[in-house]
């Protein structure tokens, strides 16, 4: 229960500061300028006569994977470094809370308001889908928003478990800053290094090596594209089976399976958020 107060407590909060009408505003305009686009240009989505949400996921998974883990880490990081910082995190200690409700709290609360805002943002994007291209069947978009939102807790837990293992709002946003550059650009140079080490070529040929490809979709942006991919009819899919082979020399390997992909994003949020609890549950607050 005082996980649910925290919770509440911070959800409230970002209602007052008017962070959630802010992102709600951002996705509802991030997916109609989304729809917008990929209903003049279905290419830039799924492959030629995919279904309108085929189109639309295709067109929206790309910028989704780098806007949301913006917003999971700006969330985050200053969760419990900041109440640190201004000694209120003293204040909420002084109650019958322990530190783990306060980790576990801020993860629930800004996560609702990640999950919140997106499932208002997306839904008024969809009527101008709807508006634009026709009817369409919802449930792979609706596919679409629930895994968005894991993507969003994955980051908010970054975040927070970042924010628990520092002592400043400074330390904490480098290293937020330092976790989405990971992602985001360094992850794929380390790939080549990989690729390189394997092969001798930075270059990836198929086939490529199988040490390549799982360390690409250990990638939480990555394995957020590989969920999505697993909701896509087969026949409309950009990883159609013979790309696949062809790539891989062979079978398909596990880790291109969507419910890897979703184990990949769980461990991303649960493992530094475990780390930084354990940090913050031995530390001094003073």
């Amino acid at each position: 229960m005082n996980v649910l107060v925290i919770a509440k407590k911070d959800y409230r909060e970002a209602i007052r500061s008017r962070v959630l009408l802010g992102l709600t505003l951002l996705f509802a305009l991030f997916t109609t300028v989304g729809a917008y686009i990929v209903s003049f240009i279905p290419t830039l989505g799924g492959p030629e006569g995919a279904q309108v949400e085929v189109n639309l996921v295709y067109g929206l998974v790309a910028p989704a994977s780098i806007l949301v883990p913006i917003i999971g880490l700006l969330l985050g990081y200053k969760a419990i470094a900041g109440e640190r910082e201004s000694g209120s995190l003293n204040c909420l200690l002084s109650l019958p809370h322990t530190r783990l409700d306060v980790v576990l709290g801020k993860v629930v609360g800004r996560t609702a308001v990640v999950a919140i805002s997106i499932v208002i943002g997306f839904a008024a994007g969809s009527i101008v889908v709807m508006l634009l291209s026709g009817p369409f069947s919802p449930v792979l978009y609706l596919a679409f928003i629930a895994t968005t939102i894991v993507l969003g807790m994955t980051f908010v837990c970054l975040g927070v478990g970042l924010s628990a293992a520092v002592t400043s709002t400074s330390r904490a946003a480098w290293g937020a800053f330092g976790v989405f550059a990971l992602f985001q650009f360094l992850w794929s140079f380390i790939a080549l290094l990989i690729q390189y080490a394997l092969t001798g070529s930075v270059i990836p040929k198929p086939p490529l090596p199988e040490g390549y490809l799982l360390f690409s979709r250990l990638n939480p942006q990555s394995a957020y594209s590989t969920v999505l991919s697993s909701f896509v009819p087969p026949e409309q899919s950009l990883n159609t089976g013979s790309m696949m082979t062809r790539m891989t020399g062979g079978n398909v390997p596990v880790f291109f399976n969507g419910w890897f992909g979703f184990g990949v994003l769980v461990l991303w949020a649960v493992v530094p958020l475990t780390l930084g609890y354990l940090r913050f549950r031995n530390s001094e607050l003073s």
